[in-house]
């Protein structure tokens, strides 16, 4: 059928994907907006890590604690937290 020849047209030639990069000018304006971020929202992140922390720690589902974190932490910041209560992610092969 004409769906299976393009599934298949599809599974044997792949496309090419074109990466964009950041300009320098583009990567220090997003550092400097993240550590704005950061700087406006620095009490607000410590009280929602902290509470992401022991979310994550008891066992609790962290997705309302993470949902909260994100409106006033970086993704780093998150990430790190994550990192200091159960280690490094590692994806099972």
């Amino acid at each position: 059928s004409d769906l299976k020849r393009r599934w298949e047209d599809r599974r044997e030639s792949p496309r090419e994907v074109v990466l964009a990069r950041a300009s320098e000018d583009e990567k220090e304006s997003q550092l400097a907006r993240v550590t704005a971020f950061r700087a406006e929202h620095r009490v607000e992140a410590e009280e929602a890590l902290s509470r992401l922390k022991a979310s994550a720690t008891t066992g609790e589902n962290v997705f309302a604690v993470l949902m909260d974190a994100a409106r006033v932490c970086s993704l780093q910041q998150v990430t790190e937290a994550f990192f200091e209560v159960g280690g490094q992610y590692r994806r099972n092969v």
